[in-house]
């Protein structure tokens, strides 16, 4: 069933049961990705379109286009970036296929953590076959799609941030930045950001996102989420 709510900038989002929706990795991901005007990105299974919507909005200038295999998912995307008056285009199709080469100046994506079928089931088709896919299908894809200057940005619960980073250099990328996400600051990582790259260099381990401290909500959490 679809529902309208509030989204970044004052603007509005529609989401489905059926379909993932907005998540806390989202959301962080889109401010960790870094792009310029002029910039084009491509969102790798892009689901509803909410990463791509929030990379563009938070960027002025950037067009992040998706591909997302689900038709009912695409054309809600499709739907909410027009409404959120997006540049970006959905494409609906496989990532496994996507096409494009050397085109895209940045890649987000929020890959499947449960390649083959681990993890907890999801409550619909759509996105248990989401949750399930290869996701170095997703890294093959990145691989394909960007310019040999182009960065990849992608977010990945932190127990499996080797696993994930040993299947993107299998592809071809070297990890160049990360950030890891805690829920207050004495607690082990939850979520891994990471930057990737063509190019191998020294790695930049950024300073931790803290999610809450004593008063609740961090500022920067709270700045990420444009809560005032």
């Amino acid at each position: 069933m679809e529902k309208e709510y509030d989204f970044y900038g004052g603007k509005k989002i529609i989401m489905d049961d059926r379909f993932f929706k907005l998540t806390t990795d989202t959301v962080l991901l889109s401010s960790f990705a870094r792009a310029e005007a002029g910039e084009r990105g491509i969102d790798l299974g892009c689901g509803v379109g909410c990463l791509g919507l929030l990379c563009e909005l938070k960027n002025p200038g950037v067009t992040v286009d998706g591909v997302e295999i689900t038709p009912g998912a695409a054309a809600l995307a499709r739907k909410n970036y027009e409404n959120c008056g997006a540049a970006g285009v959905i494409i609906t199709g496989d990532v496994a296929s996507f096409s494009q080469t050397g085109v895209y100046d940045l890649a987000v994506m929020n890959p499947p953590y449960f390649s083959g079928g681990g993890g907890k089931k999801s409550l619909s088709p759509e996105m248990a076959a989401a949750r399930h896919a290869d996701a170095s299908l997703f890294f093959a894809a990145a691989a394909r799609c960007l310019k040999k200057e182009g960065r990849l940005y992608y977010c990945v619960r932190a127990s499996l941030k080797k696993a994930f980073e040993e299947t993107a250099l299998f592809c071809g990328f070297h990890t160049v930045r990360i950030r890891e996400v805690r829920e207050r600051e004495n607690a082990a990582p939850s979520t891994s950001l990471c930057e990737a790259g063509f190019e191998k260099r020294d790695v930049i381990y950024e300073a931790p996102l803290v999610l809450r401290d004593g008063g609740g909500y961090t500022k920067e959490y709270k700045d990420i989420y444009g809560i005032r």
